[in-house]
């Protein structure tokens, strides 16, 4: 591997995890940080590009899945009808914090082997 190639990789790498830095409570990070990395490296690698713009679909696709499910949970506690969602929405939420979390790692680990991970339910709002 060259030393070109290992940079690159450590950018794509480092793509794929920056979204974690919302868990120590920087609201949107999960897509400022990776949204700041490919801007910084998209034009000097088209790899790092395709990663970039893979994690930003993703994260964006996620945050907006996150939104309304939090929408609805807010509904749900307001309208005594729907009071019986505000459980099961809650546990959707949680189980998509974890996803995230768990496709995030799936995604670095793939992008440190040199391999494009694929994000399920990801909107390509960035054509690839």
């Amino acid at each position: 591997i060259s030393s070109v190639e290992k940079a690159d990789r450590a950018s794509e790498t480092g793509c794929h995890l920056s979204p974690l830095a919302l868990l120590i409570g920087i609201p949107v990070a999960n897509i400022v940080a990776p949204l700041v990395i490919w801007f910084v490296r998209k034009n000097s690698s088209p790899s790092t590009d395709r990663h970039g713009r893979a994690v930003l679909n993703f994260q964006i696709s996620i945050t907006l899945y996150f939104a309304g499910l939090f929408l609805l949970n807010i509904i749900a506690q307001k309208t005594s009808s729907l009071g019986m969602l505000e459980t099961p929405v809650g546990i959707c939420m949680r189980t998509w914090a974890y996803l995230n979390i768990l496709f995030i790692l799936r995604a670095a680990y793939d992008s440190a082997q040199g391999k494009l991970y694929q994000y399920p339910f990801s909107i390509r709002f960035l054509p690839q």
